[in-house]
């Protein structure tokens, strides 16, 4: 699908957050600006008073903020999948979801449902909650698909094809400028990091079988603390569920960590996380062994091991390029510096 020449664009995001969600649409508004020109503003909701609703962290991203939508043919509105609702908000502009996971969609919807229907039937008797998005085939809403789980997802709710292009953001640029000093391999630790939030109790089996070697959550560190944590580590660990592709795996993967994952969410999709399969297990008490001696495996020939995983380096090395790439079919705008 293609949109030619909009007025002016649009990015709905929530304020004061800093995840993978809020980061790829502080990128799309930087690429957008900066690579091809066009009048993008950052249109912040759930605002805190007196507090710059741009995360610090994001600052290396250009975005300009405006604090009102102007609906016209010529606007178009870049609405992430967990704000569904603001579809029909707007009756004029087109509208693009980015479906940057799957789940978040129906666990929002749902948690404003619970919501409203409170609030409106303690002080507003009589009035009708908002209206919500169910994948009706809308002729100015179309889609874009983080990862190929997002995509399977909307073919099977009916969307289309036509309506669907693939545009996956890419990871923070200061992890692809640092993995450029990974040169020697040696100072490579007995090191495994993880980051608590994604992984359940099911990890602590391993960690008991592997405790010889140093443990390290990634957790509550700024992202030069990740960087230098990785750079560090010799083995990411992540069996959590992944409702998209997740920006840590792809971080570690540039800062030559080895990944040993679950097959949760996108994890399961090779055009996901596009490693070996023997990397890849679906945890349960009768796999624990063989995890583990992948973990030593992985520890004992680090040097070996690591060069299974260059393909899949490559392609997130390539996804900033990508990315400016598919923006470019889709809004049919060479990049200005060409």
């Amino acid at each position: 699908m293609i949109i030619t020449y909009p007025s002016r664009i649009y990015i709905i995001c929530p304020a004061n957050i800093s995840t993978g969600g809020p980061e790829a649409l502080h990128q799309l508004s930087h690429k957008l600006r900066t690579v091809f020109k066009l009048d993008a503003k950052m249109y912040y909701i759930h605002k805190k008073s007196n507090v710059n609703p741009k995360p610090q962290v994001y600052n290396i991203y250009d975005t300009s903020e405006i604090e009102t939508i102007d609906d016209h043919p010529n606007n178009v509105i870049i609405i992430p999948e967990s704000l569904t609702n603001y579809i029909f908000k707007f009756k004029k502009s087109k509208k693009i979801v980015w479906w940057l996971s799957v789940d978040f969609y129906s666990i929002c919807m749902k948690n404003r449902h619970r919501g409203l229907k409170f609030y409106i039937s303690k002080y507003f008797k009589g009035q009708q909650e908002e209206q919500e998005y169910h994948f009706e085939n809308l002729p100015d809403v179309f889609h874009w698909a983080q990862s190929y789980r997002s995509y399977i997802y909307l073919i099977e709710n009916h969307i289309p094809e036509n309506k669907i292009s693939f545009v996956c953001d890419y990871i923070n640029p200061l992890f692809l400028a640092k993995s450029n000093q990974i040169k020697n391999l040696v100072n490579k630790e007995n090191i495994i990091i993880y980051n608590p939030k994604k992984n359940n109790k099911d990890l602590k089996s391993i960690q008991k079988k592997s405790s010889k070697y140093t443990w390290i959550a990634i957790k509550n560190m700024t992202p030069d603390q990740v960087v230098e944590t990785m750079k560090k580590a010799k083995v990411y660990i992540d069996f959590g569920y992944n409702p998209g592709r997740d920006k840590m795996l792809r971080e570690s993967s540039v800062m030559k960590c080895i990944i040993i994952s679950g097959m949760g969410g996108s994890s399961k999709y090779q055009q996901d996380l596009n490693i070996p399969m023997g990397y890849k297990f679906k945890y349960a008490k009768n796999e624990l062994s063989k995890i583990i001696d992948k973990i030593e495996y992985s520890m004992t020939n680090y040097n070996h091991a690591i060069l299974d995983f260059n393909e899949y380096r490559n392609e997130v090395l390539n996804e900033e390029l990508e990315f400016e790439n598919q923006l470019q079919l889709f809004f049919n705008k060479n990049p200005a510096n060409k």
